[in-house]
């Protein structure tokens, strides 16, 4: 079974009201958006470091079932016709037998009706998603600072003849894992009280996040690796502490191990929450 969401509305291969009979850009590839300088006076073009992915171009087709012409007009039509019609993107996601993945999208077309006989009418719905990754659930992981762990406790053997070393430490650190084809952008939360600031470090890479400047109790500090935005509680913008910006990512199949550390002092339980999905292509 092929199932998609949009808007609230769900299609199938086997509905009964909202059938899918063509998926189209969805389990291809999205084109490379190659940029292309002609040499003069020469034969062909300069060579190209790396050529970039196009947005994806989806269509979908099917059609609207309803029991009556009257449940057609006052129903499943209206509801298909008011798709984004604020204008505002929206997750569609499809499910199959490998699971639900998702990309955001708007409406390149309006969302196409067309009646055939009583209740029944076709449909078209042609949509674009900017960033062309189809992406697994979420996946969010968090810790605190790190801590050191205890030692042994003397006197030697107590207690019942065992040694013990105390409470375990933490590391501070979270590991985040792509299990898809396409390179994926985690993004990351980090709540106070730090008194100067933080830095966030992929010890695969070395890559460093380097935020510098008071985390209130109460206070989140959100960064999005994809778009480089910095937020203060979803709302300031507060990439002008950002002193290092090196936004780092996870290579398909790849994994990557993120160290949350304080600048200065710290009180409370600052914590990070950091999240990925997998990418598909």
């Amino acid at each position: 079974m092929i199932e998609s969401t949009i808007g609230g509305l769900t299609f199938s291969n086997e509905s009964d009201s909202h059938s899918i009979e063509t998926l189209d850009g969805w389990y291809s590839g999205p084109p490379a958006d190659p940029e292309i300088e002609r040499r003069p006076n020469a034969n062909g073009a300069f060579g190209s470091t790396r050529d970039f992915k196009s947005p994806r171009v989806l269509t979908q087709t099917g059609l609207l079932i309803a029991t009556d012409f009257e449940q057609a007009v006052t129903e499943l039509w209206p509801q298909f016709s008011a798709l984004q019609s604020d204008g505002v993107p929206l997750p569609f996601t499809v499910t199959d037998p490998s699971g639900a993945k998702s990309c955001l999208v708007t409406l390149s077309g309006p969302p196409v009706v067309q009646p055939i006989v009583d209740g029944l009418a076709s449909y078209v719905l042609q949509l674009i998603a900017r960033d062309p990754v189809k992406y697994g659930p979420a996946q969010t992981l968090s810790t605190g600072l790190p801590t050191s762990g205890g030692g042994l406790q003397y006197p030697l053997g107590s207690p019942a003849g065992a040694l013990y070393y105390g409470a375990l430490g933490n590391l501070g650190r979270v590991v985040l894992t792509n299990g898809g084809t396409a390179e994926t952008w985690p993004t990351f939360e980090v709540t106070g009280e730090l008194t100067s600031g933080f830095y966030l470090q992929c010890l695969e890479s070395g890559d460093v996040l380097r935020y510098e400047r008071i985390v209130p109790a109460g206070t989140s500090v959100s960064l999005d690796a994809r778009t480089g935005e910095v937020l203060i509680d979803g709302v300031s913008d507060g990439s002008t502490y950002l002193v290092r910006g090196e936004w780092f990512s996870a290579a398909p199949g790849g994994v990557c191990t993120v160290q949350f550390n304080s600048i200065g002092a710290s009180s409370g339980t600052p914590q990070l929450s950091a999240t990925i999905s997998n990418g598909y292509w």
